[in-house]
């Protein structure tokens, strides 16, 4: 059944960055004054900034290559800060609803990357241990913890920060799975208005004993123990969730800030009468975030410890696809990426060393996301980690190159700026599928 709403087919043959991505829409009729600022917008929070959109030859249509020049504040920034400056733009250029979303996503999935690439640490593993008591000092012991369950969410990139307690998800979407040598443990249970979950956030990528919240406005490292960060030297989340009811081994529940599949720990009964004591917001008091967390409004956080590097790029880059998509009405559920996604060749200089053709952020992207990609054709970078990215935050259907047989209602082409022959243009078209 075709929709209403055009779809987009994506032609990486020769690769892909964001600039050639926004370009590309411009192609595709958003007007300049509506793309150029917006992205402008995006990047004045981290310096000065002037894009110029130029038209060029490219086989018998017109290309646009875009000029962008830039005056960096600070080109290196902690994941929290661009997480902080993303909102503000997604507020300052009117982003709503799916493109939103699309632009967090993508930012995510460069936070991920960064995170892993440039040594964010790793989950400390868990194992039966017994340490004599002359060596607890030198050895800290360590223990084996089996999950009682899981929890089923609609969480799969994006989960709310502590949601209020009080709110009922108003569906089925949220459970905890026990499992079946466990179910008998729920008896009783559902007399108790609220219950802990007590869960191992299993996507949690190592820690740091010197954190920097990725709240906006926060700038003054703290201590993991004096903050709520997934990322500790245990990664155990704890939320207090309303009951709704016991149907076998299922625990249904009101809303549940974890993703799906999260490892389940234990399940303790909330008692008001012990647990109801007030207490304060510590460092948080006054802080305009905590109402996002107080309300339950989804959001996501930076990685503490993660900096992105060209953040005023990526920030550029990111804000410009969404606000392109979102002029031309892209039914983000129906997006076509033709396959392999050439990534080129030869070797780039790292702060690693000289490393072969695609970076490695580049590299994770692909892999960790199932993009299909391969070399060539020629022997330079035309694979950007933010172009990476903002294939990956599409989640597109990968269909093979050849003997595709849809056809765009209208072509954009957009070139970069590398001196390639043939040119490297990445195409984009709008489809109805």
């Amino acid at each position: 059944m075709k929709t209403t709403q055009p779809g987009l087919l994506i032609d990486p043959a020769r690769g892909m960055a964001g600039d050639m991505f926004s370009a590309a829409l411009l192609g595709l009729g958003v007007p300049q004054g509506v793309l150029l600022v917006a992205m402008e917008t995006a990047a004045r929070r981290l310096g000065q900034v002037s894009i110029e959109a130029e038209r060029v030859p490219a086989a018998g249509d017109v290309a646009v290559r875009l000029h962008i020049r830039l005056e960096p504040i600070q080109t290196h920034l902690p994941a929290g800060k661009a997480w902080g400056y993303l909102e503000e733009a997604i507020i300052a250029v009117g982003l709503d609803g799916p493109y939103a979303h699309f632009a967090r996503r993508a930012l995510g999935v460069l936070v991920d990357a960064e995170r892993e690439v440039h040594g964010g640490g790793s989950l400390p593993v868990a194992a039966a241990a017994s340490v004599p008591e002359a060596d607890l000092a030198k050895s800290p012991p360590s223990f084996t913890v089996t999950a009682i369950g899981a929890a089923h969410t609609p969480y799969h990139h994006q989960a709310p920060y502590q949601p209020s307690p009080e709110t009922g998800s108003g569906e089925d979407d949220f459970f905890v799975e026990v499992w079946p040598e466990y179910a008998a443990g729920l008896a009783d249970l559902t007399r108790f208005s609220h219950v802990f979950v007590i869960s191992y956030l299993d996507r949690s990528t190592g820690y740091s004993l010197d954190v920097t919240p990725p709240w906006q406005g926060q700038t003054q490292a703290r201590g993991p123990f004096g903050t709520r960060s997934p990322n500790r030297p245990n990664p155990i989340g704890i939320s207090r969730v309303p009951i709704r009811r016991v149907e076998g081994n299922r625990l249904y529940l009101g809303q549940l800030d974890l993703f799906d599949g999260t490892p389940v720990l234990d399940l303790k009964p909330y008692i008001e009468t012990l647990d109801g004591a007030s207490g304060n917001d510590g460092w948080l008091e006054g802080s305009d975030h905590l109402e996002m967390h107080r309300r339950g409004i989804p959001h996501q956080h930076g990685a503490e410890g993660t900096v992105l590097h060209e953040a005023q790029d990526i920030l550029i880059d990111v804000v410009g696809a969404a606000v392109g998509l979102q002029y031309l009405g892209v039914d983000l559920a129906q997006v076509i990426c033709l396959s392999p996604v050439r990534v080129g060749g030869g070797f780039i200089t790292f702060s690693h060393g000289r490393l072969p053709v695609p970076a490695p952020a580049t590299r994770t992207i692909l892999e960790k996301h199932g993009v299909p990609y391969a070399a060539g054709p020629v022997e330079q970078k035309l694979l950007t980690p933010t172009g990476a990215a903002l294939l990956a935050a599409l989640e597109p259907e990968f269909r093979p190159r050849d003997g595709v047989s849809v056809k765009p209602i209208k072509i954009g082409i957009g070139r970069g700026l590398r001196r390639i022959e043939p040119p490297g243009d990445l195409r984009l078209g709008l489809v109805l599928l």
